[in-house]
């Protein structure tokens, strides 16, 4: 078994529906769900969640980048 040894660092993550929302890794104001970008491309603002009900919280994972283009053709 390989062992992860990249430093985590918490980080903000929403929960919506028992779905659980993370920032992208090269833009952190860009919230993806589990399958991105393989079986869904959805992406989300904060405001986007939080107005939906998402439930805010921390969460230790590795480090984002500051910026980035996100799209669907650059998922």
């Amino acid at each position: 078994m390989i062992e992860n040894r990249e430093e985590t660092f918490m980080q903000t993550v929403y929960t919506l529906h028992e779905v659980t929302y993370v920032p992208h890794y090269r833009n952190p104001s860009v919230f993806v769900g589990p399958g991105y970008p393989v079986f869904n491309k959805d992406r989300y603002s904060e405001e986007q969640l939080v107005y939906a009900g998402a439930k805010r919280s921390g969460f230790p994972l590795w480090k984002r980048g500051t910026h980035g283009i996100v799209t669907d053709k650059n998922p």
